[in-house]
Formats: structure tokens, C-alpha cells, sequence
């Protein structure tokens, strides 16, 4: 289950395939879907997810909302919404509104970051230093804490 800011943020940093070799099943809701288009209609850069065979287009059954997600965005709020439904084994979140949500109604959540993290472990990538900056320069903002953090735990400290 992956929101729309990790799938923009890979696409933009050449790295969305990553997903397909990490994950067996790679979902996202139609509402992420439709963030990623009118993102597109807006001018940015980010993917066309029908292009993508290895992802599948979900829509949650679920019509209530729960408070904890209430607050949040379309996309987050249906990725959790949907995840929950298909008890999925993780969901892939960087808002920090969303994966506190998500976190409180019990599921696993991993971000972008993580993700790059998690594709050095397995050996799809060397290093994650660069696709860090890559990521900031993407508009991906990441504080230093965090990317001392990441870079020690991937054995990359400075």
C-alpha cells in the first residue's frame, strides 16, 4: 500500500522500481490515483501509475471514517482506509499526521526513506547518501536528524 508522496518522490529520483523488487503486491487507492493526476494536470512531475503493470488500483469498501483520519488528506486517508480492509503488511507513509494515524489503528508503517533503506539492506541500490540529496532536491524535505539517522543505519555515516 504506498501514498501518493512516495510514488512521486521515487518517480522523481529514477528509483520507483524499487517497489516492484521489494514488494510482492504493490497497491495504491484510486483517490492516490487521482492525486497523482491532478498533479500531473498541475504540472509536476510525477507517474502515470496506469503505465505500471506491477501496480494495482484499489478503491476501499469502507464508507466511515474514523476519527484518527478525519483530518487527513484523500489519498492518506483511503491509503489507511484500504490498508486496514486487506490487513496489510505495511503501508508506505511520509506525512507525519498520516503515519501517526496509521500507526494508532495498528498497521506497520515504513516511508520513503525506509524504503531506500530496506533497498540497500536487500542490495538493489550501493548507497543511499545520493538518493537522499536527490531527494531533497526533489522537494522532499528531510532534516538533518533524519538523514544522520537513515545514513548511520544503513552503515553510511559520515
Amino acid at each position: 500500500m504506498v501514498d501518493t508522496s512516495a510514488l512521486q518522490y521515487l518517480f522523481r529520483i529514477g528509483q520507483l522500481e524499487i517497489l516492484q523488487k521489494l514488494f510482492d503486491e504493490v497497491l495504491v487507492t484510486n483517490a492516490v490515483e487521482q492525486e497523482l493526476n491532478r498533479g500531473k494536470s498541475e504540472g509536476y512531475s510525477v507517474p502515470n501509475i496506469t503505465e505500471y503493470s506491477w501496480i494495482t488500483i484499489e478503491k476501499p469498501d469502507s464508507r466511515s471514517i474514523p476519527t484518527e483520519l478525519q483530518l487527513l488528506g484523500d489519498g492518506e486517508c483511503a491509503s489507511i482506509l484500504l490498508a486496514r480492509e486487506i490487513s496489510a503488511d505495511q503501508i508506505i507513509l511520509d506525512d507525519l499526521d498520516a503515519r501517526y494515524a496509521a500507526e494508532t489503528l495498528g498497521l506497520h508503517v515504513i516511508g520513503t526513506i525506509g524504503i531506500l533503506m530496506r533497498a540497500k539492506e536487500q542490495n538493489l541500490i550501493l548507497a543511499i547518501a545520493p538518493l537522499l540529496d536527490q531527494l531533497n532536491d526533489a522537494g522532499m524535505w528531510i532534516s538533518i536528524e533524519i538523514k544522520q539517522y537513515a545514513l548511520e543505519l544503513s552503515g553510511e555515516e559520515n
